[in-house]
């Protein structure tokens, strides 16, 4: 078939490379040749021939001209001019692509409606359940059931009344104009199996399974001959790293700040919480005091005149956690708690962290927790020896754990992700050793003879103040030294499985001057007075008590109208029912003192403990020392 040069328009030839009029080559226009002349006569192409090659007519008398516009229309590129189907079938494609994606897009959107809808109707059944549950216990208690619209109030982290909307500080969102937790980027949060303390599960070998339980109890379990647990293990709700495990002793990453709980949190877990000394008075006072977990309450509750109106303080109230224990071992040996602790930060902010158990203050446990200074929200687990002489508050079946400081006004926020008890326990699973060195707070000498204890372990540092502790398990681990002459202390050493680590505790001598007192009341709601002594086995104080009794003396007198309990403690020696009446025998004597100095006796109560409240283990002589001890603090009404 012949081509037309587009060059000159002339016929080329199949078989020709090149047009014979101006030289172009052939394939740079490959169209059909549309002949510039034809036979009239015939039909026949004629190029430019004189004579028609198909019926020898004259070419000048029988040609027919192509008109010019046929003849520009002719040498258009192809390129630049594709045939119509061609355009309507790539349009046609696009259309259907575009019309394809529409489609998915629309899909996609409606599948995403009613998974959000499922999910928003599946929260606001927790909480209709959860209200109910609530409802049903206020009335089995003679109150009434929270209204509705209170219930809607609660529900915003937006306070009643305020219409600006908040900021959204580090590790929040603003979402519809409400401050929520940024979801963290790494880990998602795990939704635990419903469950009750009522009804505590068993663990399995299954850990994904285990760690979603929020209330666990097993037995004969490898761990201890006892384990019981309140608090899903899942970081406060945020999930934990691919492959982390808490109890190795890594720390967790930095994680959003736990503002609002989900219904199904067992109370105490999962929350920011914050002492119950504080108030909104602080906040306005002291607007810059606290950590991040205190200034995320701040926020929404700024500009409002009552604290029982901001739903973020109402939340961050310490609560009990409970521990469904149930029915003991026959025979027990040891007792552990290991609680995994978020932004304690005592030492910095100056708080001061008391620990109770069913309504008893466990000094140990306080001990730990106020030498933790933790920086932002990241995780830890901690492990601490619960000491023999408190083994029968288990007895109940139910033990409530509170963790609160109702005395300083630190605005320090803290966290709990979950709180386990393990009766009798085994060997653990990730161990680390700890070097000790116990110094003098103000020269800076070691101590030696000084006794340390971390978990299960103890013992005593050589001359050159140093100890060491092995078989420790990991995580944040925190050693107590006592001396005598002085003050109990606590150090923190972070060590991950299979390593050692370090801490130096420094002690400072004990000081029993009246402003002494009045520093351990503010911070501690009580005092310990070790320099009332007594005769062996008698309740005669002895003369060189003067200075300590004068001390207690002043601290009263400071506080007119006031009134006062006066403790007397022992330690384990000898029989129970003796201790305990020689302690209460004791703190008579002081009273006695104390009334013929001058002090109303209705303002001052006797009661003796015996050796039911040590401070320290009786297993040692430094810590039976520490336990004989008188204690004052201002008397509850």
């Amino acid at each position: 078939m012949d081509v037309t040069c587009e060059r000159c328009g002339m016929s080329v030839s199949e078989s020709a490379a090149f047009c014979t009029k101006c030289g172009m080559r052939r394939n740079l226009a490959p169209r059909p040749a549309r002949p510039s002349r034809f036979c009239t006569k015939c039909g026949s192409p004629l190029g430019e021939a004189k004579f028609c090659t198909k019926c020898g007519a004259p070419a000048e008398q029988l040609a027919g001209e192509v008109s010019a516009s046929e003849k520009q229309s002719s040498v258009v590129p192809r390129s630049l001019k594709p045939p119509l189907p061609t355009i309507l079938i790539i349009a046609g494609v696009g259309i259907l692509l575009f019309v394809a994606a529409i489609a998915a897009g629309v899909v996609y959107v409606a599948h995403r409606a009613r998974q959000k809808a499922a999910e928003i109707e599946a929260n606001a059944s927790v909480r209709r359940k959860h209200a109910a549950s609530k409802g049903a216990e206020n009335a089995s208690e003679g109150g009434s059931p929270k209204s509705s619209s209170a219930g809607n109030a609660q529900s915003s982290n937006v306070p009643a009344g305020s219409s600006a909307k908040p900021d959204a500080p580090y590790g929040w969102t603003l979402e519809n104009g409400k401050l929520v937790p940024a979801p963290s980027p790494s880990a998602p949060m795990v939704s635990a199996p419903a469950s009750s303390p009522n009804a505590p599960a068993s663990a399995t070998a299954d850990q994904s399974h285990d760690w979603a339980i929020q209330y666990e109890r097993t037995e004969g379990g490898p761990e201890a001959d006892l384990v019981v647990r309140t608090g899903d293990i899942n970081n406060l709700g945020f999930g934990w790293p691919k492959n982390y495990d808490p109890f190795s002793g890594k720390s967790t990453f930095p994680h959003p700040f736990p503002w609002s709980p989900k219904p199904s949190s067992p109370d105490g877990t999962d929350r920011m919480l914050l002492g119950s000394a504080v108030t909104l008075a602080d906040f306005n006072e002291h607007p810059f005091a606290g950590d991040g977990y205190t200034t995320s309450i701040q926020r929404p509750c700024q500009g409002l005149p009552d604290g029982s109106a901001c739903k973020g303080r109402l939340e961050s109230m310490p609560q009990p956690i409970v521990l469904a224990v149930g029915a003991l071992p026959p025979k027990i040996d040891a007792v552990l708690f290991q609680i995994f602790v978020d932004d304690f930060q005592a030492p910095s902010f100056h708080s001061h962290f008391q620990v109770s158990l069913n309504g008893t203050r466990i000094p140990s446990l306080e001990q730990v927790l106020n030498a933790i200074d933790q920086t932002g929200p990241i995780g830890k687990l901690i492990t601490v020896n619960l000491l023999p002489e408190y083994f029968p508050l288990l007895q109940s079946g139910t033990v409530k754990l509170l963790i609160d400081d109702p005395s300083t006004h630190a605005q320090d926020g803290y966290a709990v992700d979950f709180v386990r008890i393990l009766v009798n326990p085994h060997r653990f699973q990730y161990l680390v050793s700890v070097a000790v060195t116990v110094k003098d707070w103000d020269k800076g000498t070691p101590i030696s003879g000084a006794t340390v204890t971390a978990a299960l372990q103890s013992g005593a540092t050589d001359a050159n103040g140093n100890c060491q502790l092995s078989g420790l398990p990991a995580g944040l681990v925190v050693a107590t030294a006592v001396a005598p002459g002085y003050d109990a202390n606590s150090a923190a050493a972070d060590v991950v499985a299979g390593q050692s680590g370090h801490a130096e505790i420094q002690l400072h001598h004990h000081e029993e001057g009246t402003s002494a007192l009045e520093k351990a009341i503010a911070q501690t709601g009580t005092a310990a007075v070790y320099g009332i002594h007594f005769d062996t086995d008698s309740a005669k104080l002895k003369a060189d008590s003067t200075p300590a009794l004068e001390a207690v003396l002043g601290l009263i007198n400071n506080h007119p109208g006031s009134r006062w309990m006066i403790a007397g403690h022992t330690d384990n020696q000898g029989n129970s029912v003796h201790n305990q009446v020689l302690s209460q025998n004791r703190a008579a004597s002081v009273i006695t003192w104390l009334k013929a100095h001058g002090v109303d006796s209705s303002r001052l109560a006797p009661q003796g403990f015996g050796a039911t409240q040590p401070v320290a283990d009786n297993a040692t002589a430094n810590g039976r020392a520490l336990n004989r001890r008188v204690e004052i603090a201002p008397a509850r009404n």
